[in-house]
């Protein structure tokens, strides 16, 4: 029999006396899609940075390419001469170089006797590549921020194919899909077919498991740190069976609405007349005690509206009335409105949400210093208790408040964000595709907390590309198009209904 083309055997791994993956394997064929799946923390990531050489392994496991063993600790340079490339979450480009530069970035042709760059050298193997790509119409010194976002994954894939025989080698894409918008998605999953086609093997690490029905041949499932199913064929399979792989059960969503109920009540937040950047006019009236949710295509303008509400977008107008009192949003600003109980969950929870380098117990209080300390003593007992208040109410993993936020996996990075804005009871809640990128269960807890936020008094607005998170929380649903209101649907509706609502079907328009 033909050797896989990328085999791990018995790898494990042991942070300060704790195994966080114990006996993993993997098996990879020539020419195959494998996708790689599991909860954050589940052990996906550790076995990723095992196999590229970030980590080093526990003593025993071994990693084989084509039958050939490369031994662990795994050297990076070795992983390139023996055909293993990576292509990571952000795809790893420098927008400000050209595309000949980032493709050849640590592999320039170079004279041996001057050390100068072969400028003509590099783009010919960098036509070479893309050409093969079929991305051939793309100009090497192009500056890669003007490349469209298909091109830009291709100039990705074309690095990740440099020096390599062609139909051999691994390229694993750890999450890349995240850093594609979706209407270039498919121009990915070609790129992703016409390597396989030619005898590459691909591994998807990925939380989309609608991606990994669509484009994966085998799939491999962990679960607290073990491999529960290894190259499981994918013919045949539904989402609810690779929940199950992923859970250890069927993770059908609850209806949270139904299951717990919440009167409108006085008071909430309402959007008159708002504007800016993709969103030309929108206006809306959340009450406290409900949840509503707003959605729309890719060009509706939904992906800017949480922080148009928020106050943290440039370019903004109308005006934001949060429990009868309007504030202007010309003038406003996130302290402004934060100061009005306007409480905001972005979607880049790194970026703008979490100080990644702080511990749990500092992101969680840092917001509520002023109003629960003083200027000369900001109080260790409230922060230690408030603190465990939210790891017990998320079940975050670990539940250690002095750990730092990086070490936490997505989702429970997630729990964090939402426990931090919930402990100061808000007016209202504001958030921007919250289960964006994290696993099954994290994505219950999440909607299980958007839904307990209404029921405590808050006006959630829940902004969502994700028509089952909607119906499960939301009293109703606001469709967008082109940045202005369609239509409005109200309870009951089901996942359907909204997305028929959102490519303007009859039956959705009509409700």
């Amino acid at each position: 029999m033909t050797a896989p083309r990328l085999e791990v055997r018995s790898l494990s791994k042991t942070f300060a006396g704790i195994t966080v993956l114990s006996e993993a394997r993997l098996e990879v064929r020539a020419g195959e899609v494998h996708a790689l799946i599991g909860q954050n923390g589940s052990g996906k990531s550790t076995l990723i940075k095992l196999i590229s050489g970030v980590y080093r392994a526990d003593a025993g496991g071994e990693v084989f390419v084509d039958g050939e063993r490369i031994g662990t600790p795994v050297d990076p340079g070795r992983l390139h001469e023996e055909g293993l490339a990576f292509v990571h979450q952000d795809l790893g480009l420098i927008p400000d170089l050209s595309v000949s530069e980032n493709v050849r970035v640590g592999r320039h042709s170079t004279n041996r006797f001057t050390g100068w760059i072969n400028k003509a050298k590099d783009a010919a193997a960098v036509r070479e590549s893309l050409e093969f790509l079929n991305l051939g119409h793309i100009d090497p010194e192009t500056k890669v921020a003007r490349l469209r976002p298909s091109e830009r994954v291709g100039v990705a894939i074309a690095r990740a194919l440099q020096g390599r025989k062609r139909g051999g080698g691994v390229i694993v894409f750890d999450e890349s899909s995240r850093a594609i918008p979706h209407e270039a998605l498919d121009d990915f999953y070609g790129m992703i077919r016409l390597l396989t086609s030619q005898g590459t093997a691909v591994v998807i690490v990925s939380h989309n498991l609608t991606e990994v029905l669509q484009i994966a041949d085998r799939v491999t499932a962990l679960r607290n740190g073990r491999v529960v199913e290894m190259g499981l064929p994918t013919d045949g399979l539904d989402e609810g069976a690779l929940t199950n792989l992923v859970l250890g059960r069927y993770g059908e969503l609850d209806d949270f609405a139904e299951n717990m109920p919440s009167e409108a009540r006085e008071g909430g937040i309402e959007l008159r007349g708002i504007r800016g950047g993709r969103i030309r006019n929108v206006s809306a009236t959340i009450q406290r005690g409900e949840v509503v949710g707003f959605t729309g295509s890719v060009d509706s303008g939904l992906s800017g509206l949480g922080a148009l509400i928020a106050a943290a977008s440039p370019g903004m107008r109308g005006s934001i009335v949060v429990d009868g009192t309007e504030i202007p949003l010309e003038s406003a600003n996130i302290r402004r409105m934060l100061r009005a109980g306007v409480a905001y969950i972005p979607q880049d929870r790194h970026g703008e949400g979490l100080a990644t380098g702080l511990t749990v117990q500092e992101n969680v209080t840092l917001p509520h210093l002023r109003t629960r300390g003083r200027s000369w003593w900001t109080g260790a007992a409230w922060q230690r208790a408030e603190t465990e208040a939210v790891l017990r109410a998320f079940d975050v993993t670990p539940p250690n408040r002095n750990a730092v936020i990086a070490t936490f996996s997505g989702g429970n990075q997630q729990k964090v964000l939402m426990g931090k804005w919930l402990l100061g009871g808000p007016a209202a809640l504001v958030l921007d595709d919250p289960t964006q990128a994290v696993d099954v269960g994290a994505r219950s807890a999440v909607l299980r907390a958007t839904r307990q936020a209404a029921v405590d008094g808050a006006a959630v607005v829940l902004c969502s590309s994700e028509v089952d998170d909607l119906a499960a929380v939301c009293d109703r649903v606001v469709v967008l198009e082109e940045g202005k209101v369609l239509t409005e649907l109200s309870r009951p509706f089901t996942a359907d209904d909204i997305f028929s609502a959102i490519f303007h079907s009859t039956e959705g328009a009509d409700r």
